[in-house]
């Protein structure tokens, strides 16, 4: 999906595209552009698979690269970003996140529960740019909310991702799941309140995978790693909230800003905590969706440019002004 963002407008803009692979995650853009070679012209769509440093960065170099679009890691970005400013070519980045989720005392409690499970993505086990991984949720609803939320979570079926009954799969790799348990464990340190999760399963079905449980912890305060790191895994944090000043002092204090969701029955209240939000995406009482044609992107660390939109497609092409003077008289 994200590879057919970035390719369909730069093939509609009339150029050709080299697509670098995910390192972990290269099968699905493999078989996708192993079709598209049986439509399109020799040459017009290639696709190059290895891992960063001997295949990105040489591809990110190349004199013949005069454009490049990302989506991936803050770390990477700087990287590809500093790259082609040595060429001064043009970047589409769009990196991580630690997207919030702000939880008003007026919200409909039932379909607020209901979009923090769906925007965490613990269906993805986390594994999104996008994940609201930041809860913060007003003091007067904040039991409530919470007791309600692993309600939910505890219902979530993990197993094999090719089952259909199952909910949460497996961590993409065996070096992210040591590093998703590892948050945990400082979660703990610094005093976040584990409420479920936080576990390898116990099925013996699962003991072979990367499986790690749906976690949520509250008593999570602003300056904890998990409420700072994007942690790209099944962890979710619960922050309490009572001044709308402070409210939003912390959930813009972090280096991020791709997107965030507010919850609240008045919308005059959503329009002003929307405009003081650092994030290039803002869903009130919604979460996740995507329009075509609406710009997606970040600020700050997030990235820069935007997808999914026509300046994406203005993003792929140059202006030139081509003056033109007709006469049968010589030029003066």
């Amino acid at each position: 999906m994200l590879m057919s963002l970035k390719i369909a407008p730069a093939l509609v803009a009339g150029n050709t595209v080299v697509v670098k692979s995910a390192e972990e995650a290269p099968l699905g853009v493999l078989r996708v552009a192993e079709i598209m070679n049986t439509i399109l012209p020799p040459g017009v769509m290639n696709l190059l698979s290895g891992m960063g440093p001997e295949c990105g960065a040489p591809l990110v170099e190349h004199k013949h690269v005069r454009k490049v679009s990302f989506t991936g890691s803050v770390d990477t970005g700087r990287l590809i970003y500093a790259a082609a400013a040595k060429r001064l070519i043009p970047v589409t980045l769009e990196l991580g996140g630690k997207s919030p989720m702000l939880v008003m005392d007026d919200c409909d409690l039932d379909k607020t529960v209901a979009g923090a499970l769906a925007g965490m993505r613990f269906t993805r086990q986390g594994q999104s740019c996008t994940a609201a991984s930041r809860i913060f949720v007003h003091e007067a609803i904040h039991d409530k909310f919470v007791e309600r939320l692993v309600a939910s979570v505890n219902k979530l079926v993990m197993g094999d991702p090719l089952d259909t009954k199952t909910d949460i799969g497996t961590i993409i790799s065996k070096a992210q799941y040591d590093r998703i348990l590892g948050f945990i464990e400082t979660a703990k340190r610094e005093g976040g309140h584990l409420v479920c999760g936080g576990h390898r399963p116990t099925a013996p079905e699962l003991a072979d995978g990367l499986y790690i449980e749906p976690t949520v912890f509250s008593d999570v305060t602003p300056d904890m790693t998990i409420a700072r790191e994007e942690i790209f895994g099944p962890v979710l944090a619960v922050l309490k909230w009572s001044d709308e000043r402070a409210l939003l002092e912390n959930v813009n204090s972090v280096e991020v800003g791709l997107t965030c969701s507010i919850w609240t029955s008045d919308l005059d209240r959503a329009m002003r905590m929307a405009a003081g939000v650092q994030a290039g995406f803002v869903w009130i009482n919604e979460v996740s969706r995507h329009f075509l044609g609406a710009p997606f992107g970040g600020m700050k660390q997030s990235g820069m440019g935007r997808e999914e939109c026509l300046g994406e497609l203005l993003a792929f092409t140059q202006e030139k002004n081509i003056h033109v003077r007709y006469a049968v008289d010589p030029l003066p």
